[in-house]
């Protein structure tokens, strides 16, 4: 139960915190995603990140995965249904990095795409072995 609430505790920061970010400067959270194909020499990115519609529905996506973990963190026990549409929006997440990437093969869209789906299995893989734990 001790790594599940580490885990989570990690997750639900590693979500809030970019909310909070994508909040108050758009612009330098939308750089950070297009600098991750600095390191495999890519330094263009195809596409304008300035939409406030697409704003405001990343930091809904991103602060609702948050509150999901916060959930699951507060009552694992009661709120472990919550973990369905907390992998459903991660997944989706997932699948829409890799068509994204085999649209456009720029590789920040695959780094989001193992970045996410380590998130993925760790969301899964710690809820599952706390609530199995809890009820032992």
């Amino acid at each position: 139960m001790r790594a599940f609430k580490i885990v989570y505790s990690i997750l639900a920061l590693n979500f809030f915190i970019p909310a909070l970010f994508h909040s108050l400067a758009p612009q330098a959270a939308a750089q950070s995603f297009m600098d991750l194909g600095l390191p495999f020499g890519v330094t263009t990115y195809p596409f304008s990140e300035e939409s406030m519609f697409w704003r405001v529905l990343g930091i809904g996506n991103v602060a609702t995965l948050g509150f999901c973990c916060a959930l699951l963190l507060r009552d694992l026990k009661n709120n472990y249904p919550v973990l369905v549409p907390l992998v459903f929006l991660k997944g989706v997440s997932v699948l829409g990095f890799a068509c994204a990437y085999f649209s456009y093969w720029h590789p920040a869209f695959i780094v989001a795409v193992i970045f996410d789906g380590i998130t993925l299995w760790a969301m899964i893989y710690f809820a599952r072995r706390g609530y199995r734990e809890l009820s032992a």
